[in-house]
């Protein structure tokens, strides 16, 4: 075998596996930037439920609620203005969802409460919820920028549930 046909080998080998590093790099940057909005979501998600959960007089069954509105624009926002912008590029108050729970000790299951007098609408008599539980009503779409490639977005669905009045 000459010399001159080994550098041509290499050259080759070269060529092909070059495009296939840097596809293998931009797919870990793809991954690492779709992993950081998930839990950036998740923490504005927990920021919120954890003053929902601690504020006084908040209905969580009432979506038009002035204290309720209040929290999701700290969370959202990281003020109190509801007009400021999100942290999050394209997040909207309309965005979340707010569920209550209770704990059934018979069933020794956690179930969705209603809201009404019997149940956690405490502004109609009902008692306090155990968990508050918040997502996203659609999800959040995050569309992976790889050149050349069309794809649709992934609907990124975090959920957060924590102790309603616990910290």
């Amino acid at each position: 075998m000459r010399l001159g046909s080994r550098k041509g080998t290499s050259l080759i080998e070269g060529a092909i596996f070059i495009p296939l590093v840097i596809l293998f790099l931009l797919g870990m940057m793809e991954f690492g930037r779709v992993t950081y909005t998930y839990y950036q979501l998740q923490k504005v998600m927990h920021s919120f439920a954890r003053i929902a959960g601690t504020q006084q007089n908040i209905n969580l069954c009432d979506a038009g609620n002035d204290v309720l509105a209040q929290a999701i624009a700290v969370a959202r926002t990281g003020t109190g203005d509801a007009s400021a912008e999100s942290v999050i590029l394209g997040l909207q108050a309309s965005d979340f969802r707010v569920r209550v729970e209770r704990y059934n000790p018979e069933s020794d299951s956690i179930a969705e409460c209603d809201c009404s007098s019997t149940g956690c609408d405490t502004s109609q008599g009902g008692t306090a919820p155990d968990f508050i539980v918040v997502d996203l009503v659609n999800g959040y779409p995050v569309t992976l920028r790889i050149p050349y490639i069309q794809q649709d977005p992934i609907l990124l669905r975090p959920t957060v549930r924590l102790p309603f009045g616990g910290t």
